[in-house]
């Protein structure tokens, strides 16, 4: 018990520290504990203690996916003659079960509100597997509901209603999740819902209204993406980077609905030279990548705009390639002098 608190409290100061990914801890401490106990002890015990989870995993995804059978054949069956309200609670029941396993596997493994970096990454997986499902089950629970009790809608707002209120309802749930058990599965959900629901709501039916939204997408991708640099919520940076970075690509590209789509391509522009700018500081790959989407997709829309549109398809083609050919030659270039700098940086 000793070495293994003594195990945790040094991977934890690694974690801590930056040297060690938080999602692979529990590897870490597995590392350590073998380590630091007698030689006579490593062999059977680490065994024992890698088949039993294991085990345990491959039990609960076969039940889940016992479960899922299940409600697709009941479904199937008897959904026809159900009402709407039904469906709805019975959706939401689903959602409720799905929660309370994704709560018993998290305590189970030994995580908590505040020690979710106590969780190896297959409780993570899994626990993020049914938060997922019950934040789609929750969702569509929700806005069936309301879209039915308000059937037909009177107006496009009350329609986007049904639709944004289960995307909400989603958001939490995954937001929650999240929280408990990071993984880079949420992570991508919560990623969608959110664009889901930026693309979606109803902010207006002219050109302001769609500016809004991309100012709204911009201001989101920003905050995802400083948080990731940070380092102060996502336990994936890396991955939180390149949704951010995504996102503000998507807010730019927003901004055609615009009178004047040079403030599409203006704003493109900038995304991608400050991605360029961010690979150049922190070396993440996905910088590096949307960038040069980013780049490639700037110019080759400006181009065509000043072209009036005279290049055609094949011309528009050809000025993409080329762009693009362009880009990863620039993106070739600071990989590379990077590399050479931070091969200098020990020297000096």
């Amino acid at each position: 018990m000793n070495e293994q608190g003594t195990s945790r409290r040094i991977v934890t100061g690694l974690v801590d520290a930056g040297l060690v990914d938080a999602q692979r801890a529990e590897d870490a401490i597995s590392v350590v504990e073998r380590q630091l106990a007698p030689p006579g002890a490593v062999g059977a015990p680490e065994e024992r203690r890698r088949t039993g989870p294991r085990l345990t995993e491959v039990i609960a995804y076969a039940g889940a996916a016992l479960v899922v059978v299940a409600v697709i054949l009941l479904a199937a069956q008897y959904w026809g003659d159900l009402t709407a309200l039904q469906r709805s609670l019975i959706l939401g029941g689903i959602a409720v079960v799905l929660l309370a396993g994704a709560l018993v596997i998290v305590r189970a493994a030994g995580g908590a509100w505040l020690l979710r970096d106590r969780l190896g990454p297959r409780p993570r997986f899994l626990a993020g597997t049914l938060v997922v499902a019950a934040s789609i089950a929750a969702g569509v629970a929700l806005g069936s509901w309301i879209l039915h009790e308000n059937f037909p809608p009177p107006s496009y707002d009350l329609h986007n209603v049904s639709m944004t209120s289960g995307v909400v309802l989603a958001l939490v749930i995954l937001l929650v999740g999240y929280v408990l058990a990071p993984s880079p599965l949420l992570h991508l959900a919560l990623a969608l819902a959110t664009v889901v629901f930026l693309t979606s709501v109803w902010t207006g039916d002219d050109y302001r209204a769609e500016v809004l939204r991309a100012v709204l997408i911009l201001a989101v991708g920003a905050t995802w993406l400083a948080l990731s640099l940070l380092g102060r919520w996502w336990a994936e940076p890396q991955l939180g980077g390149a949704v951010g970075a995504l996102m503000l690509l998507l807010g730019a590209q927003v901004l055609l609905a615009h009178p004047e789509p040079g403030w599409a391509y203006a704003v493109t522009f900038v995304v991608a030279l400050a991605l360029f700018g961010l690979y150049w500081w922190r070396g993440w790959w996905p910088f590096l990548a949307v960038g040069v989407i980013a780049l490639t997709t700037a110019v080759t829309e400006a181009l065509i705009e000043w072209t009036d549109g005279s290049l055609g398809a094949g011309g528009a083609t050809l000025v993409a390639g080329l762009v693009l050919l362009g880009s990863s030659g620039v993106a070739v270039v600071l990989r590379q002098r990077r590399g050479r700098r931070a091969q200098e940086a020990p020297a000096a």
